[in-house]
């Protein structure tokens, strides 16, 4: 019966291609030479679809139909599209309860995401993971990690994958990876089960076991890049506090010859001022002392010789008087004062200063003193307000000395103008 054998065929023709790690769809006009016209062909993949024995993929929807890159469209979606594409364009896949019933999967017991490709599963569907799965790949400096703010990438670095005394097992990588959040907005990594299946055995069990099962969301922002290929534009608060800086360095510049922060090397967004962290103290820690070189320590102290006094004569307590130079906040201050007419003192100390300070403040916290380490969710709440202040502070002040008549031409982006509401605080 041509049914039957056009069916054994799209079983067979996926496990074949599935031990080779293709896990490819039968175009469905290999299968015609079982009929003698079209329409018979498609009644019989239309009622292999109603029994949930195949489902097919339509080139005018994907990219590639002899890949399933996502989940199956609606049963009854398929068998209309059966009747209107270009059967060149379809290709057909047996269900997982099918693939059971003529392949081992038992032999994939080590490899949990190859065997969910096995049983055809959309390559694109991901699984979430707790950021704890990061720490080994983060921690060995054999494994090259670059980080956005919505995702990164990670691999074995060539020398240790030319190595032939390294471990074959762990000459893995990870292609991409996203961001994800729960409920409770607290955030996940984000992987995609082709990428999970080329990881070694043992590296799918390792990740095995920092799975959730979660309700997680991918954002956005990874979706769109990663699974619709549309370009986004980075808005992270922490892209914004950096856009801020940059804008301020060029508009000290233009007005004053001289920049206000010190040029920063241009590299992948800090580990540290990501999410893809752990809600931990020493994590927490990590994050302020990153946070605390972007700001007071690239503050440049050349940009106010000759504006203010850059130090202090000091008493001591014998009598003798010392020369301190001033901290370079405290010179930021000092010129703000004195460059600016601010309506509120107060607003201003508030406002602008004391979010730069609260940072330069939390970063002593460890250098003098011991503090032990502890996991809390409440660490990503704190992290947020204090990148949202941050970016607050800095926004006044690159608004502030924006409409200095010599700041003219320098554009600022709208969404940076919008503040909250135009980008993600995290």
């Amino acid at each position: 019966m041509a049914l039957d054998d056009a069916h054994s065929r799209i079983v067979s023709f996926f496990i074949e291609s599935a031990k080779v790690d293709s896990f490819n769809g039968l175009r469905v006009t290999e299968l015609m030479a079982l009929y003698e016209n079209s329409e018979s062909l498609i009644e019989d993949l239309q009622q292999l679809v109603l029994s949930e024995k195949i489902s097919c993929v339509f080139g005018r929807l994907h990219v590639n139909p002899h890949i399933k890159r996502l989940p199956d469209l609606p049963t009854a979606q398929q068998v209309e599209l059966l009747t209107s594409e270009d059967l060149r364009s379809v290709c057909a896949y047996p269900t997982a309860a099918e693939i059971r019933k003529r392949a081992d999967i038992d032999g994939l017991r080590d490899r949990p995401y190859s065997a969910e490709l096995f049983l055809a599963e959309p390559q694109l569907a991901f699984r979430s993971f707790e950021m704890g799965a990061l720490e080994r790949y983060t921690s060995d400096p054999r494994y090259d990690i670059g980080f956005s703010d919505y995702m990164g990438e990670m691999s074995i670095s060539g020398e240790y994958y030319s190595d032939e005394g390294f471990p074959e097992r762990d000459k893995i990588g990870l292609q991409t990876f996203g961001l994800g959040f729960d409920h409770d907005r607290i955030p996940h990594i984000v992987v995609f089960l082709r990428y999970l299946a080329g990881l070694s055995p043992e590296h799918q069990q390792y990740w095995n076991s920092y799975q959730t099962d979660t309700d997680v969301r991918m954002c956005e922002q990874y979706y769109r890049s990663s699974i619709l290929g549309d370009f986004w534009e980075n808005r992270s608060v922490r892209y914004a506090i950096c856009k801020e800086i940059e804008l301020l360095k060029r508009i000290s510049e233009q007005i004053w010859g001289e920049k206000v922060f010190k040029d920063m090397e241009a590299n992948d967004a800090p580990l540290d001022l990501t999410s893809f962290l752990r809600p931990t103290n020493k994590n927490f820690q990590r994050f302020i002392l990153a946070l605390d070189k972007l700001l007071s320590e690239s503050i440049n102290p050349k940009f106010f010789e000759g504006k203010i006094a850059l130090e202090d004569e000091v008493q001591r307590k014998d009598g003798k008087i010392v020369v301190q130079r001033k901290g370079t906040l405290r010179l930021l201050e000092e010129w703000l004062s004195q460059e600016v007419a601010w309506s509120d003192d107060k607003e201003f100390k508030d406002v602008i200063m004391k979010p730069l300070r609260k940072v330069r403040e939390l970063r002593q916290i460890p250098a003098h003193k011991f503090s032990k380490d502890d996991f809390s969710k409440e660490y990503y709440k704190e992290r947020k307000w204090i990148l949202w202040s941050v970016f607050n502070s800095l926004s006044n002040i690159r608004n502030t000395i924006g409409k200095h008549p010599d700041a003219a031409g320098i554009e600022v982006p709208e969404w940076l103008n919008e503040g909250a509401g135009t980008f993600d605080l995290f």
